[in-house]
């Protein structure tokens, strides 16, 4: 026997048990909805010009908050509450986070630093849930039971199998909560002002239900996959957008109450006094000014829609044209990114979610940056080693032996005041320490030969390899240390290898 789900949005056919939205009279197979009340719609927004009326309220068809009976348990998340945009974003979101994820595993960073990534991600993460849970009230059914039980009646009405941990938290008077997970474990955090302005119990009810919702629906889930996309301009902010707007659709499914719903969002407008006096179809009405240019591009570079054109959504999903999007002016589109990326978002989750990309960036970044300084101190040093091998091979020329470093770099101190010819070196070139490298020149007692050695000043940060050049005119590299102790009769070329 089917009956109609006490979401509020959908209905459950009796011949095929396909859940059928709530607006819909007929099921595909030709079933009509039962016979029973629908659910408190909303007034539509009035036109420009004339007054705005107060949204209808209906008596809630719900226990409140605190009792001991639950709504019908939810097989599955209800995919008839997504926003047709979500599903849309998603598909070009995993299409393009996947392939920047091969592109990076294979060209770039290999799977070592992309382990590292996600582990410093995961160590940021268990920081920040290891401060919530530590200063903050964890919610139970002997701990603020009312918040408990509506947290369990809205992960039954949208099929999460399991009832996240929930904490509330003081934040200075932010009015705000988040979903978060840590690998398994899911959690809600709700800031204590915004459970305190919400002076209808089923306001908070609506919170609750939107965030669980992100749990349910699995927004969570795909995160750390779908970060790449999340930083496309325009099209990542539109996901979150749509993101948002499903699962206010999810609060409104656990609260099944348009205005308490309505009233739930305006509370994070205004707060709990002006919530229950403001004119709901006036707020609505607001989202006619949205349109314009400026404020076009806030909203493309946010992660959240504007809390009015949030509230004319849900009352849009209720009773379909009444309160149609209102267009945006198109000169945003293509300046937006430039002007107002990540601008405004919900503070807890939007900020962990920065701070997890810097994670995997800096995992990402910081490894290429040291393989690069590396590369070019190596290339500084042969270039060192190559100079004074090519000083002292003409300074043999003119004085008949090898010289040691001065007599390179002032070679009147050495060959007389009688020579009037350019110094061998250039002084840069003889200092002992230089691009991360040490190095050090020996001349035999007779001058008949010489060996200059680079050695890296912290080995495997500064440089990777050592070099060493002497008469023979060939530059070799070694990566095993003790060039340095070879003796000034040439290099050692049982382990350092030719390079030029």
């Amino acid at each position: 026997m089917s009956t109609t789900g006490e979401s509020g949005v959908s209905w459950v056919c009796p011949q095929c048990s396909r859940r059928v939205p709530m607006r819909v009279d007929t099921c595909r197979c030709g079933t009509p909805k039962p016979a029973l009340a629908a659910p408190p719609a909303v007034a539509p927004a009035p036109a420009p010009g004339t007054t705005a009326q107060t949204v209808a309220m209906a008596p809630h068809s719900a226990t409140l908050p605190g009792a001991q009976s639950f709504p019908s348990v939810a097989a599955t998340f209800d995919d008839g509450l997504r926003t047709p945009n979500e599903r849309t974003l998603f598909v070009v979101g995993l299409i393009f986070s996947g392939l920047f994820w091969l592109a990076l595993l294979f060209t770039i960073v290999g799977i070592f630093h992309g382990l590292l990534g996600l582990l410093f991600s995961l160590i940021v993460h268990a920081l920040f849930l290891a401060h919530i849970r530590g200063n903050s009230l964890r919610v139970s059914e002997q701990q603020l039971p009312e918040i408990h039980a509506a947290v369990v009646r809205a992960s039954r009405a949208l099929g999460l199998p399991e009832v996240p941990e929930v904490y509330v938290s003081q934040a200075g008077g932010v009015l705000n909560a988040f979903a978060t997970k840590f690998l398994t474990r899911k959690f809600v955090i709700i800031y204590s002002d915004l459970v305190e302005a919400c002076h209808d119990p089923r306001q908070l009810e609506f919170v609750i239900g939107h965030e669980v919702g992100h749990l349910a629906a699995g927004h969570l889930k795909w995160n750390a996959v779908l970060w790449p996309f999340m930083l496309v301009p325009l099209l990542g902010m539109a996901y979150s957008r749509a993101r948002e707007y499903t699962c206010d659709r999810c609060g409104l499914a656990v609260v099944n109450d348009p205005e308490a719903s309505m009233r739930g969002l305006i509370v994070l407008a205004a707060g709990g006094k002006q919530a229950a006096r403001a004119d709901v179809g006036a707020f609505m009405q607001q989202r006619l000014e949205t349109g314009g240019f400026w404020s076009a591009v806030v909203e493309l570079g946010s992660t959240h829609p504007y809390l009015c054109k949030r509230v004319s959504a849900l009352q849009e999903f209720v009773q379909p044209g009444s309160a149609p999007p209102v267009p945006r002016n198109p000169l945003a589109y293509p300046l937006a990114p430039f002007f107002a990326f990540g601008a405004v978002g919900g503070a807890g989750a939007s900020m962990l979610i920065v701070v997890a990309i810097i994670g995997v960036i800096a995992a990402i970044a910081i490894p290429s940056l040291l393989r690069a300084r590396v590369a070019a101190n190596e290339a500084a040093a042969i270039g060192v080693v190559g100079s004074v091998v090519s000083a002292e091979a003409t300074f043999a020329q003119v004085a008949g032996v090898y010289g040691p470093m001065p007599c390179l770099v002032s070679p009147r101190g050495c060959l007389g005041q009688s020579y009037q010819g350019p110094s061998f070196l250039d002084a840069s070139a003889a200092q002992e320490v230089q691009a991360g490298y040490r190095h050090t020149l020996r001349v035999t007692s007779d001058g008949s030969n010489f060996v200059h050695v680079a050695e890296p000043v912290q080995p495997g940060r500064t440089g990777i390899r050592s070099f060493c050049g002497d008469r023979s005119g060939i530059l070799c590299a070694s990566s095993e240390p003790g060039l340095l102790e070879a003796s000034a009769s040439g290099c050692d070329r049982s382990h350092c290898r030719p390079i030029r």
